[in-house]
């Protein structure tokens, strides 16, 4: 074999590694993005924002260093569990409505992170169930750090995903687990601190309770009203209608504005904050949710949604500002 055999056959084997390298790279950046994107890491956010808002609660003031460490590890591989495992229970469903939209082959390249990445094939549920295992663990472990008396809250909040997963074809009650889930995720950050069962303890599972209902799942379930209908999901807006639904909203929020009030009565929290409440309440639920009333379409609903989604977070900013102030 000649010099310049060889070395061509030198340059072959490079490139052939170097795209090897390439797509295994890609592969893992890929596999990177479906663990986050079944586990929603964008939500996880919001979850923490709630929980801590309602340790605050509980002391009037801001939990230890050590503890707010430990809670935001807790909460966000509890969440990403939780939510990783109504992907898992859900794929039968999402692959028959990626059927019906024809996007079976859809792998969300344009999205920070691939959404229901298993009924996609773009990871298996073997996969899957192995991603949702090790961040249950983490979260069992980190919960166990805080308080061990706290793990019934977890197990309480994957019993209410099941019962939501498996009542999506058969009552649009399925909000009602869903609401209890959310408002049992934002109760471990009370309980997390000790916090008390007093009045402001009740007021706050209500508040937060209505909220959900009213500002997120709900909202979110007027977009997918065209596709939920063929496929038999039963939704308020499937069901009762987008004029019913929207009165729905409307109602909860105004009690969700309602019993925010209330809430800050019963608490001594700083004045500027108290302050603030009506006034955020407004603008984030209120505002949005009277359009969504004389106009109940999907455009209308996501923008109520995007308010209302980041609610406790602007809470928590606002309210861990005044402390300082």
């Amino acid at each position: 074999m000649d010099k310049t055999s060889t070395s061509d056959s030198i340059e072959i084997t490079d490139d052939a590694i170097a795209l090897e390298r390439k797509v295994g790279a890609e592969r893992r950046v890929e596999i990177v993005r479906s663990l986050l994107g079944m586990s929603r890491a964008p939500v996880a956010i919001f979850v923490v924002a709630h929980a801590g808002l309602a340790s605050i609660f509980a002391l009037g003031h801001m939990p230890t260093f050590s503890t707010i460490l430990i809670g935001v590890v807790a909460c966000l591989t509890g969440t990403g569990a939780l939510i990783g495992l109504n992907d898992l229970l859900d794929v039968d469903l999402d692959r028959r409505r990626m059927a019906y939209l024809n996007t079976a082959e859809e792998l969300d390249i344009g999205s920070t992170f691939i959404h229901h990445p298993v009924a996609k094939g773009v990871i298996s549920m073997r996969m899957g169930i192995i991603w949702s295992g090790i961040l249950s663990v983490i979260s069992l472990y980190f919960i166990s750090l805080l308080r061990t008396d706290l793990w019934p809250i977890f197990i309480a909040i994957a019993v209410c995903v099941i019962l939501y997963s498996k009542l999506s074809e058969v009552s649009y009650l399925k909000f009602l687990a869903v609401a209890s889930a959310v408002t049992l995720g934002a109760l471990a950050g009370w309980f997390a601190v000790g916090g008390p069962v007093n009045a402001t303890l009740a007021l706050f599972i209500v508040w937060t309770f209505v909220w959900e209902i009213g500002g997120r799942n709900i909202p979110n379930d007027f977009n997918d009203v065209e596709e939920d209908k063929p496929l038999g999901i039963q939704t308020i807006p499937v069901v009762l209608g987008p004029q019913k639904a929207a009165q729905i909203v409307f109602g909860t929020l105004l009690a969700t504005f309602a019993l925010s009030i209330l809430l800050i009565m019963t608490t001594e929290l700083p004045p500027l904050f108290m302050a603030s409440i009506p006034v955020i309440g407004a603008y984030v639920l209120l505002v949005p949710a009277y359009n969504l009333f004389k106009d109940p379409t999907p455009k209308t609903s996501m923008k109520l949604y995007n308010r209302s989604a980041i609610y406790p977070l602007i809470l928590l900013a606002v309210l861990m500002v005044t402390l300082y102030v």
